[in-house]
């Protein structure tokens, strides 16, 4: 027999059963099938009465519970519809983040976008200076190159 439970037979080893051929007629061994047939009927006697002793202890077990099922059902029942309050209220929570999320996503954009047209300006602002302060200093040179170009 094989590796099965308490010696039972597994759907494994009867699927790999093989059976040596007669020599002297077609076909298998009858002694060797008669034996394995045995060794099926065996395990199969077990299991029949291993299920049958569950079966009895189940039943034992589902009458012993059956009164604490009927308010176990009711246990379940509200656990079920508390589930399903804190579900809705987490979904109604993410929305609110979402929304929240969302409102200060656009009004950091608008900040971004006031700031960069702030520099923007600032920086207009600033070349337009330099280049004020770049022709000053032109016209300074050229008075000071005028000014020695007269006086050698």
């Amino acid at each position: 027999m094989g590796e099965g439970y308490d010696g039972v037979l597994t759907a494994e080893d009867v699927r790999n059963k093989v059976f040596s051929t007669s020599r002297l007629r077609e076909g298998y061994d009858l002694a060797e099938v008669d034996m394995f047939l045995g060794e099926v009927q065996c395990s199969l006697s077990r299991l029949h009465r291993d299920y049958e002793q569950l079966k009895a202890r189940c039943g034992l077990c589902s009458t012993a519970l059956a009164p604490s099922w009927q308010g176990g059902a009711e246990v379940i029942a509200t656990a079920q519809r508390q589930a399903e309050s804190i579900i809705a209220e987490a979904e109604a929570r993410a929305r609110d983040l979402e929304l929240e999320l969302r409102e200060r996503l656009r009004r950091a954009a608008e900040i971004l976008l006031v700031t960069e047209q702030e520099h923007a300006r600032d920086l207009e602002v600033r070349r337009q200076q330099a280049d004020r302060r770049r022709a000053d200093i032109q016209d300074h040179l050229s008075w000071i190159n005028n000014l020695v170009g007269e006086h050698p």
